[in-house]
């Protein structure tokens, strides 16, 4: 069992398509999601954004959102997979739920995914550019740029014979693209996920500052004890990462998340405020018998509130060094057997 940290960084572009070795067990879940995080002239406080997520789980059927997927896999042929695609997409104004949400193939090759989906998506990596196509209407250019240790992607695994997890992530990148005629820019976020275990409720977030950090947090949980604490921040030349945290969720109209992170020099606490939300309710019965939900909640978010201590020196890095920011917020809650 290895787990490789962000500062271990392995070549991963062939890793992101190349499917065909994988195990493909009973239950086991994978996806590629991109978050899309673009101005908003309107309404500047309150940026656009757009989550994609191409997927498929090994399993007889399980329902999202009322509606019925039916993904137990055909064929042996990893390259055409029978998976789902969805998305959601903050326009600035409203919330768009379910701005895709249906069963398809998902078809892969050697640098590229694309969906046959009534609206198609496509995927595709060229060394440190991404294309990313909805349609006719989106088009993103997701560009990998510094390579710094924080913001380069990276992949990290820890799994037993076929259970646990395989990630690659990408925490930043620069984007623009368009919206039909429109040109938009902004910042990007994408993660590929296989997972071969329950999943369990989180709280997750990954957050782009105008002066060039990056933060991100993530506490998985069960009967509110945590199975894994991390904090990792990077304020544009140094990486903090703080393994004791703790999240408190304050309820209202849109939730706040306060966090507080704190190790032997350092502490750090900040407010993530949901300004949208949307969410995907999976329902599936575990060996046909027992009913088992899980709530997948997505907040976009800003952070406000943000201070870090250096308590030696009493340095402190403030959201007036670091600039506005743009961000996504995850709740799970639930099991998924």
């Amino acid at each position: 069992m290895k787990l490789r940290n962000k500062e271990e960084l392995v070549e991963i572009e062939e890793k992101i398509f190349d499917i065909k070795n994988q195990p493909l067990p009973r239950g086991a879940w994978w996806w590629w999601m991109w978050l899309f995080f673009f101005n908003n002239p309107k309404n500047p406080k309150r940026p656009r954004q757009l989550l994609l997520l191409l997927s498929t789980k090994n399993l007889k059927e399980i329902y999202c959102n009322n509606l019925k997927f039916i993904l137990k896999q055909q064929s042996k042929d990893k390259n055409n997979l029978l998976g789902a695609v969805a998305s959601w997409y903050f326009d600035g104004e409203k919330m768009n739920h379910n701005f895709l949400l249906e069963q398809c193939n998902i078809n892969f090759s050697e640098n590229c995914i694309i969906s046959n989906s009534s609206v198609p998506t496509y995927f595709s990596k060229n060394k440190n550019l991404n294309t990313i196509k909805i349609g006719n209407d989106f088009e993103f250019l997701a560009e990998e740029g510094e390579k710094k240790n924080f913001t380069k992607p990276y992949y990290r695994s820890n799994t037993i014979g076929k259970r646990g997890y395989t990630i690659i992530e990408s925490d930043f990148m620069k984007l623009k693209g368009r919206i039909k005629r429109e040109p938009i820019n902004g910042s990007a976020y994408f993660q590929r996920v296989f997972i071969k275990m329950p999943f369990t409720s989180w709280y997750w977030g990954v957050f782009h500052f105008e002066n060039g950090g990056v933060l991100t947090y993530l506490r998985p949980y069960v009967a509110r004890k945590s199975i894994k604490n991390d904090i990792s921040f990077f304020d544009g030349k140094e990486i903090h990462k703080f393994k004791k945290i703790n999240i408190k969720r304050v309820p209202g109209d849109m939730p706040k998340f306060i966090v507080k992170g704190e190790k032997e020099d350092e502490k750090i606490t900040f407010t993530v405020n949901a300004y949208s939300h949307s969410s995907w309710t999976f329902k599936k019965k575990f060996f046909g018998l027992i009913p088992n939900k899980l709530v997948y909640n997505e907040y976009p978010s800003v952070v406000s509130e943000f201070k870090l201590i250096k308590k030696k020196t009493g340095e402190k890095i403030t959201l007036e060094d670091l600039g506005k920011s743009v961000g996504n917020a995850e709740h799970g809650t639930g099991l998924l057997l």
